[in-house]
């Protein structure tokens, strides 16, 4: 809504001015753009990562390529007034000859910092500014199946040597005079981050850095270490449905167990821990939301997390479940015809589980553990209906954390 408010300011006070509309909101919502509107105050809507059609853009309105010639690109119409997609098949630029983001000209000393909470790991999105930049472009195991894997900027995944990414952490350093960085990656590799706190202590940089990762196995005690030694001290993960059962089923390549250790790794070497969380994934139980519920308890109580927030699943129809319902146990509810946005799509679970009722306890629960509250108490007690007790042992993070991998 914001881009078109300031887009229509634009044409407003001069109608020559060229707009474009691109981003994350664009490349999964309007894959199946009609509306001709939205070109009342956009020129352009283009799809996916941006360079390639925004340079082949810049040459069209140099008069240097055609329309025909455009790649990702949708337009009006002057004739018929109907929204047309032009797609000439190009190569993407490789992540290492993206170029380097720049903020020249933005007064960094003027924007707001926000804090709705006191927790230090998860104030960290909204208090204060951070560089953002990624260790790479998609993601490296895109296999979730509530993720967007059939998108470009999840199926593409390409790297850039930690000689090229220090380059640019120089580069940006140098122009804003900030050191702090958040990597926005879908999930930043560990080879490359490995290669990234190596390179960063070799040149003898001093920054401070957060990310999103998997919680894998391959994070290490010693390389959490050499990651907090390099500047590392935050990073987020999705534990998203904690249970093995629901895990398995969502193809994330992880465990209760795997995550216990993983994270408290983190811990040990001083990096705060943000825990992803999701409920009303398909054929999720009563059972199962109060089972997770325990293990996120224990692992805030075992000093493994000290962050999280609970995500509703929302179906896309991007996502492995919104393309192959049956296989997950859900049918999805008929889509109707759109014109402009078509991303989240209605599904019917069998289990007949009312979510949103137990999303109210959920986020309760996590609010007071994050202020450290309630870590020792049964966890129905955050819930306003009747739910099983949990058949998760009390010890079972604890059990998880002292055996041996």
């Amino acid at each position: 809504y914001a881009a078109f408010r300031i887009a229509q300011t634009i044409k407003a006070h001069d109608p020559s001015i060229v707009t474009v509309l691109g981003g994350g909101y664009v490349n999964t919502e309007l894959r199946e753009l009609t509306e001709a509107r939205v070109f009342d105050h956009f020129d352009h809507v283009t799809l996916d990562a941006g360079e390639r059609p925004l340079l082949a853009l810049l040459e069209h309105l140099a008069g240097r390529r055609s329309r025909s010639r455009l790649v990702r690109t949708y337009l009006r119409d002057a004739d018929s007034g109907r929204v047309h997609y032009v797609n000439l098949a190009e190569p993407d630029l490789p992540f290492a000859e993206v170029g380097t983001p720049t903020w020249d000209g933005l007064p960094l000393d003027r924007y707001l910092s926000l804090l709705d909470m006191l927790n230090p790991m998860h104030r960290l999105w909204s208090d204060g500014r951070w560089n953002k930049l990624t260790v790479a472009h998609g993601c490296y195991w895109k296999k979730c199946s509530f993720c967007d894997v059939s998108l470009d900027y999840i199926a593409r995944y390409d790297a850039a040597t930690a000689e090229t990414l220090v380059d640019r952490i120089e580069a940006i350093v140098a122009e804003t005079g900030q050191t702090g960085f958040h990597f926005v990656d879908e999930a930043a590799p560990p080879k490359s981050l490995r290669a990234l706190a190596a390179e960063l202590r070799r040149r003898k940089l001093e920054i401070s850095w957060w990310g999103n990762i998997r919680f894998e196995k391959t994070f290490s005690p010693a390389l959490c270490q050499e990651l907090a030694d390099s500047g590392c001290i935050a990073i987020s993960g999705g534990l998203e449905v904690a249970s093995d059962r629901l895990l398995a089923l969502m193809k994330k390549g992880v465990s209760v167990d795997q995550v216990a250790r993983v994270t408290r790794g983190f811990s040990d070497a001083g990096i705060l821990v943000h825990a992803y969380l999701m409920y009303g994934f398909p054929t999720q139980t009563v059972q199962d939301t109060v089972d997770a519920l325990e293990y996120v308890r224990q692992l805030f109580a075992a000093g493994c997390i000290q962050s999280g927030f609970f995500h509703r699943f929302a179906c896309t129809v991007h996502s492995p479940v919104g393309r192959d319902p049956a296989a997950y146990g859900v049918s999805l509810q008929p889509l109707p015809p759109v014109s402009f946005a078509r991303n989240d799509v209605g599904f019917i679970d069998p289990t007949g589980v009312d979510h949103d009722a137990l999303g109210v306890g959920l986020k309760k629960a996590l609010y007071n553990f994050m202020h450290g509250i309630g870590l020792d108490e049964d966890v129905r007690r955050w819930f306003d209906m009747t739910v099983p007790k949990t058949r998760v042992s009390r010890q079972r993070i604890e059990k998880a954390l002292n055996s041996p991998v």
